[in-house]
């Protein structure tokens, strides 16, 4: 079995154009609190991004979803250190389910991995500063034979 790796660049933007981070805890919280919908809608908005690239580096890498249990490294590429990491790890929420399969009302998933229960998958986050290229950097790695 194969791993897969692959690097989400960040969809939110600052006053000057620059990448800036990927939403985590706190930009949810906020979008929930404005309007119920609008949290509904952040949340497609990130599932959807993750799961596209997923599914481009899963075409290019020729990645065959397996169905055993999978390590997951999730490595968050902030610009600088001001966000505290429960918020940065947030972020995770997004990353699971776009590398889901698509199951009920989760249409959205690329399908990398089963299921984000802790019976498919084991997380292990991280976070780095680069100022020049924030994201999320992914790793799927199948654990089980």
């Amino acid at each position: 079995m194969s791993n897969l790796h692959f690097f989400v660049p960040s969809n939110r933007r600052d006053k000057h154009g620059r990448p800036t981070h990927v939403d985590g805890w706190n930009e949810y919280i906020k979008a929930v609190n404005s309007h119920r919908l609008k949290g509904a809608a952040l949340e497609r908005e990130n599932v959807r991004l993750v799961a596209d690239y997923a599914m481009a580096a899963m075409h290019n890498q020729r990645f065959r979803p397996p169905v055993v249990p999978c390590e997951v490294h999730v490595t968050f590429v902030e610009v600088n250190q001001r966000r505290d990491v429960p918020n940065v790890f947030g972020g995770l929420k997004w990353v699971l389910d776009g590398l889901s399969r698509p199951r009920g009302s989760k249409y959205l998933g690329a399908g990398a991995i089963f299921d984000d229960s802790p019976k498919w998958v084991t997380v292990l986050p991280y976070v780095r500063i680069d100022p020049n290229n924030p994201g999320v950097e992914i790793d799927v790695i199948p654990i089980g034979g």
